[in-house]
């Protein structure tokens, strides 16, 4: 029986042998993409996890161990060596090349006389108090230490400049003390005076049995590569931790330390370090969980065994970021892998059922000859069986040999820089191919095994009327599977991502969740395909209808009766092409929405081409400004200083901290990045709003030489100072002492007061000082760039803090250089444009008015100024700018949700300790830098920031510590626009200049230097987004491509063979060979056009709908800024063309095949 299924088989391939290829093609097709996904995926993390460990020193990736031990002496140091040989070195061996370890003593005193010195010349003493406090007495001063230790394969590593290695020789001395050999370091000996062949002693810092030892210096040497990676255990865990102590550490024999030294002071401890040097290119990215597994345990092991452990590597952090990067970028590439399996499973069953059709009426005839349903659907099981296996095993090879080749495809050539993919076949990807093998398998089985249940006569029927609806549409099955895809919607909507954290913090992910896509696409088509005869029979309703019947085809109306009255026999074509083109849609939006959004977080989260963080200002000397210099660079655009200082809420029932961001409304635009989405768009009208509407500060004549004002203080308090404050061209704010309250001016020889008596009121006088900034109670002194003004005049109490009281004043004039003409600046006929400082809350009583006689008559042209008490140092007093009381801000959607404000009402809030009165104008989305963590923010005018946190205080010169720049590089960046990839250089050429600009200023670059153009590198180029996806995407539309091609062709050639008669019966009822020409025409056009545009639909709509819940990581860290859904029209446009020459060919066959089909042999083959 066997024999004959195998003949019988052999001849039915031989039959159907193209339709049959075309089968086995879906089936091994399957299964090369199912094992694709695991050999792929295990390949883009083992070339990201390598680009990941690229971009760190090779050192920082070693691991340095340090231990102690309490005491040192072979029995001990046996323990110490072996717990780390079983436990570190042996877990971490398959990923080392080198392994060693070095020991170091306790450190010991030099027991020599120490020098007698003064004690301000004593570094390594402090706080010392001498007898009698007398300051000319010497004190003893010994900054020498002394320490022994090991160096692994020393005499390869070290030059012995001058005498000759030391020997493991240790003798005792008549006096006792231990005799050993050592050698030292060149620069040690020639800061000590220690030459060779002379005795250095030293005794322990610890008591002991012993106390003295006695090193020989038997040579001098030096290191042969200082550089060299091996020594970081004498850099780092030996390193000298002191400036002010003077070290000689003596290289012995390890023998000494633990023959000699040990047994000697039995108390001495002894500090171990080792230095594993990890190559990196040995850690495959699946090892990396066991890596970090086997790091915390070696930790807890050898915490509990040894003393002081510590070990020392960036490998664990490294590890780390790299698994949580690989969990949430791998998640939509899964979701586009599970669409191209059920695509290529949908094609498999396609084709399976149309190959069992073709063959239907031979199944009839061998039920008709005796066979049985068994034997028959033992033959097709047979068939099944061989070709699941034939794909179960080529599927990995093929995956094997096509992902490996994916890296040398010139257009994939950043996947891993023009190098076949490092692939490697396992066990999960036989377990995969074999899994798509046996789908396939059921895929041939199932309509096997309903063909096989039909007779000679059952399957004539068949052929003859419209086929049963399929069992889904049958039993409604599509509706409940659509019920379901709902459900799990719903499901996805409330967890609000695909990824969810446990109650015990654990990230998780429902795998049925994760193919929501897959199985929407599926409901959704098997639902448009019930609709679809229905549709169709309504249109040939509506067209058979005068008076559209009489301009209709009767082709037309005939061809679409017909679609409507057998919709089965295009609904397999149907619902694969929906599948294949929303798949290419869906794909291509995932991939252009992906990578966009990979750009514009960079954008976003660099808030410039160039941003300085933390730049220290320099105070005092001439005035500079940094922006100003930057400016004029070359490589520069433009720049804008920033603000960033937190914030907190004194008024409302907030207590939370916010950023409080100061932009500099004339630059700002210029520099930053934004989007229409943000809120701040457009950027001029919208940072319009922040400005106060003109400049605070009254600008003094460039003549001028002194500063001073009219006062009369209504009280006299010889402790309190008037304090002006002024700022130069530069922004840069310094104090100007005008006098006390006696009133006394504090250039008493240009401003001479009246002598003031007891018991008298104060008298109006004259007070000023100069313009030149001087030092002022620690500040430094300051060249100020004109033009210069005058920004707030206040009272100040250094010692008690103000009590209250009032000043009058009159006016406010500058006197020029000769000091012949007196220039009034400010007569305050009107106090309009001046307010009270209010820098805390209890200032908020202060009060500026026109002044006022006893009997209560104003004073014209004079103001009056009224103080509460106040804390010692604190500020009070009048700013000019009445504009700036309440400063206008924008505040985010978050800053409005948590303090309110969004009404008008003003609102207190305390910038670096300022109290500040804001009002918000308007409310903004994102901007860039910010909401990254959610933090609330708002906006501010710099200038208004700036002076509100200078005019405050006396002393003390606060300046931006932030930057934004543009660069010349950066705006090609931007015009190329698409083009990125081949318009990246870096580092961006500006860097270097502005760092040495910095430098010429004496000013610090910061501790964080973001460029754009490398975090842009390190995006682009990384396997996990830019390069993973460009290969994924091509591997979505080979799979397009193939499907489409290979399904529309079978399924064009068996729908021919099978409606031969129907076509034949047409021609003969009168239609004419043009109509019937036309009537194919329309069938095949209206199948493809209507399932293309609607997988096209469905494809982008889904991306719309998935794509914000991969926008979640599922720990409430939303992406910043949103996703934009973009969709790569041109590679789908390009597939698509392609497909469309293949259709068209196609259809061109069938017609042909149609002009030359024979009416009469067909007919007469029907009766037969």
């Amino acid at each position: 029986m066997i024999s004959n299924s195998f003949q019988l088989i052999v001849k039915r391939t031989l039959a159907h042998w193209r339709l049959l290829s075309a089968v086995m093609i879906g089936v091994i097709l399957a299964s090369t993409i199912m094992a694709s996904s695991v050999i792929f995926f295990d390949a883009l993390r083992d070339v990201a996890l390598q680009r990941a460990l690229s971009n760190h020193e090779p050192a920082n990736l070693d691991l340095l161990v340090e231990a102690g031990q309490v005491p040192t002496n072979p029995e001990t140091h046996a323990r110490i060596v072996n717990a780390m040989e079983d436990t570190t070195i042996r877990r971490f061996n398959p990923f080392l090349n080198h392994g060693e370890f070095a020991i170091k003593t306790w450190t010991f005193f030099v027991d020599l006389p120490p020098e007698l010195v003064h004690p301000s010349e004593c570094p390594c003493r402090s706080n010392i108090r001498l007898k009698n406090n007398n300051d000319d007495e010497l004190i003893e001063c010994d900054c020498r230490r002394v320490s022994m230790m090991t160096i692994p394969d020393v005499n390869n590593r070290v030059n012995i400049v001058q005498g000759v290695q030391a020997l493991p020789v240790t003798t005792i001395d008549t006096d006792g003390s231990l005799k050993i050999e050592g050698i030292l370091d060149i620069q040690s000996a020639e800061m000590l005076g220690i030459k060779v062949g002379d005795i250095y002693p030293a005794r322990p810092h610890w008591e002991d049995i012993n106390n003295r030892v006695n090193v020989l210096i038997t040579g001098v040497y030096e290191r042969i590569d200082p550089e060299a990676a091996h020594w970081r255990i004498h850099k780092e865990a030996f390193g000298l931790r002191s400036d002010t102590l003077q070290f000689a550490q003596f290289v012995l024999p390890e023998k000494t330390i633990l023959e000699g030294l040990g047994p000697y002071f039995p108390d001495m401890g002894a500090d171990y370090a080792w230095w594993l040097d990890v190559d990196t290119k040995r850690i495959a990215a699946s090892e990396t969980e066991s890596i970090q597994n086997t790091i915390n345990a070696t930790e807890r092991e050898l915490k509990a065994i040894v003393d002081g452990f510590f070990l020392r590597s960036d490998l664990p952090d490294v590890l780390r970021e790299f698994e949580t990067d690989l969990f949430f970028n791998r998640l939509p590439m899964f979701i586009v892998l599970i669409l191209i399996v059920l695509v290529v499973l949908y094609y498999v069953v396609t084709l399976a059922s149309l190959l069992v059709d073709a063959q239907r009426t031979e199944v009839s005839l061998l039920r008709t000859r005796g066979a049985t349903s068994q034997q028959i659907l033992a033959v097709f099981i047979i068939e099944a069986a061989l070709l699941a296996a034939v794909a179960a095993i080529s599927g990995p090879l093929i995956a094997f040999l096509g992902v490996g080749f994916i890296g040398v495809v010139p257009i994939y050539g950043e996947l891993n820089n023009g190098d076949t993919l490092p692939v490697k076949l396992t066990f999960d990807a036989f377990r995969m191919a074999f899994f798509g093998g046996l789908l396939g398998m059921l895929a041939l089985f199932i309509p096997a095994l309903r063909a096989t249940k039909l007779g000679l006569l059952a399957s004539r029927v068949t052929r003859t009327r419209p086929a049963r609806l399929a069992l889904v549409q049958r039993y409604y099955l599509d509706l409940g599977f659509l019920g379901l895809v709902l459900f799990l919607f719903w499901q996805l909507t409330k967890q609000g991502s695909f990824v969810a954290v446990s109650i015990f913090g654990e990230t998780t992910i429902n795998q049925l969740i994760l193919a929501v896509p897959a199985i929407f696409l599926v409901a959704v088509g098997l639902a448009l395909l019930r609709t679809f005869p229905l549709g169709m029979d309504l249109t040939g309703r509506i067209l058979s209808k005068r008076p559209l019947s009489t301009i209709t085809p009767p082709a037309l109306i005939l061809g679409i009766w017909q679609m409507a009255r057998n919709p089965a026999h295009h609904s397999r074509l149907s619902l694969l092409l929906i599948l294949t083109a929303a798949l290419g849609v869906f794909a291509a939006s995932f991939e252009a929405t992906l990578k966009k959004s990979a750009i514009d977080q960079t954008y976003y989260r660099t808030g410039a081409d160039i941003k300085l963080a933390s730049v220290s200002p320099r105070s005092g000397g001439i005035s500079f400004s940094v922006i100003k210099n930057i400016k004029e660079l070359k490589e520069v655009q433009s720049a804008s200083p920033v603000y960033r200082e937190t914030g907190t809420m004194i008024s409302g029932t907030g207590a939370e901290g916010f950023q409080v961001i100061g932009v500099d409304l004339d630059t700002i635009e210029n520099v930053g990045w934004f989007r229409d989405d943000f809120g701040v768009t457009p950027v001029d009208s919208k940072i319009s709003i922040l400005n106060v509407g003109g400049a605070a500060g009254i600008a003094l004549p460039e003549e001028g030489r002194w500063l001073t004002a009219m006062v009369k203080p209504l009280i006299r308090q010889p402790s309190t100072y008037l304090i002006a404050r002024l700022s130069d061209a530069n922004g840069q704010f310094f104090s100007i002492p005008l006098g006390s309250m006696v009133p006394v001016a504090s250039d008493t020889f240009r401003f001479n007061c009246p002598i003031p008596v007891d018991e008298e009121p104060p008298e109006w006088c004259r007070i000023g000082s100069s313009i030149q900034a001087a030092p002022f109670r620690g500040a430094p002194g300051l060249l100020p760039e004109t033009p210069i003004k005058l920004h707030a005049i206040g009272v100040i109490d250094y010692e008690k803090g103000l009590s209250p009281a009032a000043l009058d004043i009159e006016d406010i004039a500058v006197i020029n250089n000769t000091g012949t003409e007196l220039i009034i600046i400010e007569t305050f006929n009107s106090i309009n444009s001046w307010r009270t400082m209010a820098p805390t809350q209890e200032s908020l009583g202060d009060n500026l008015s026109q002044a006022v006689t006893p009997d209560g008559h104003s004073i014209s042209g004079v103001a009056r100024l009224r103080w509460t008490s106040s804390d010692p140092r604190e500020y009070r007093g009048l700013a000019h700018g009445s504009e700036l009381e309440i400063i206008p801000v924008l505040a985010s959607k978050n800053f409005v949700k948590m303090f309110g404000g969004e009404n008008g009402e003003v609102l207190q809030i305390s910038v670096a300790g300022v109290l500040v009165k804001i009002s918000i104008h308007d409310v903004v989305e994102y901007f860039p830098t910010m909401s990254l963590d959610e933090q609330p923010f708002i906006l501010a005018d710099f200038k208004a920031l700036h002076e509100r946190m200078n005019v405050t205080r006396t002393t003390g010169n606060i300046q931006p510590t932030e930057f934004w720049v543009a660069t010349t590089q950066g705006a090609k960046r931007i015009a190329s626009d698409g083009e990125i990839l081949e318009s990246l250089v870096t580092p961006d050429q500006a860097v270097e200049p502005i760092a040495k600009e910095l430098r010429s200023l004496r000013i610090r670059p910061g501790s964080s230097t973001t460029d754009r153009t490398v975090e842009l590198a390190n995006v682009v180029f990384d396997p996990l987004v830019f390069a993973g996806w460009k290969a994924l995407l091509g591997i979505a539309f080979f799979t397009v491509l193939t499907v489409s091609a290979v399904g529309f062709l079978v399924h064009a050639r068996v729908s021919f063979n099978a409606r031969r008669s129907e076509l034949a019966l047409l021609r003969t009822i009168g239609l004419s060979m043009k109509q019937l020409l036309f009537l194919v025409v329309l069938e095949q056009v209206m199948v493809i056009g209507v399932a293309v545009g609607l997988g096209i639909f469905m494809g982008s709509r889904l991306g719309t709908t998935i794509m914000p819940y991969l926008a979640n990581s599922g720990e409430n860290a939303t992406v910043v800024p949103p996703m934009i859904v973009q969709i790569n029209w041109m590679g789908f446009g390009i597939t698509f063309a392609i497909l469309g020459v293949v259709f068209l060919i196609v259809i061109g066959i069938i017609l042909i095949s149609v002009y030359r089909m024979s009416i009469h042999r067909v007919m007469r083959m029907g009766e037969s």
